[in-house]
């Protein structure tokens, strides 16, 4: 039910498909039939940076390789009934975004009990990658601030004091402006005068 809703608006609402599209993947749909229609669109909008219709969709399914023929009757069933729908923008995208979380931590676990059956040529130490990548899934690209909308949370960043260590060196907290911030890994690197030159290290937890 949901990957049909999602396919439709792939093609019938272009604000949706450009929000959605860059996080969908052919893997999170099950369905041969629905598989084939997302790839088809993915490398139309991919290339013409527009929607396909109804019949783009068919014509590309002509050139479609790897179906065989129920897959293709199939498949052409699927296209044909699409039809247009207008559910809110904002409830599509969090139930799409939802559909690609469950279907990468679904498709992460089936990959890692496959590894550990030996059946993938991979090492288990990739586990936890696959595992971390699955749940890092998540449709905000907002990184950062902006320049110009976030002006004051940007300026409260820039003058935000927070704690430091200091260094036993007076000129060092001289330029780093009081020492060193929590919770940074920071080197400070020199070059020594001679090879038997000894520096010592103190790390404070």
């Amino acid at each position: 039910m949901i990957e049909n809703l999602i396919l439709k608006n792939l093609i019938y609402n272009e604000q949706y498909a450009r929000k959605a599209l860059p996080f969908l993947k052919s893997e999170y749909f099950q369905q041969v039939s629905d598989k084939a229609v997302f790839k088809i669109i993915e490398k139309h909008f991919t290339t013409f940076n527009k929607c396909p219709t109804v019949d783009v969709l068919l014509i590309e399914l002509e050139n479609a390789s790897g179906l065989n023929d129920d897959q293709f009757k199939n498949t052409s069933n699927v296209i044909t009934e699409f039809k247009p729908t207008d559910e809110d923008l904002d409830w599509l995208v969090n139930t799409t975004e939802k559909f690609c979380q469950d279907k990468a931590i679904y498709n992460a676990i089936m990959d890692s009990i496959k590894i550990i059956d030996g059946k993938e040529r991979k090492d288990k130490g990739s586990i936890p990658e696959l595992l971390s990548d699955a749940l890092a899934v998540s449709f905000d690209s907002h990184i950062g601030h902006d320049f110009i909308d976030d002006s004051e949370e940007r300026y409260k960043s820039y003058h935000d004091k927070q704690p430091r260590l200091p260094f036993d060196l007076d000129y060092f907290n001289k330029i780093t402006k009081g020492g060193l911030l929590d919770k940074t890994l920071t080197v400070v690197l020199a070059g020594c005068v001679h090879p038997d030159t000894k520096i010592r290290v103190r790390i404070r937890k």
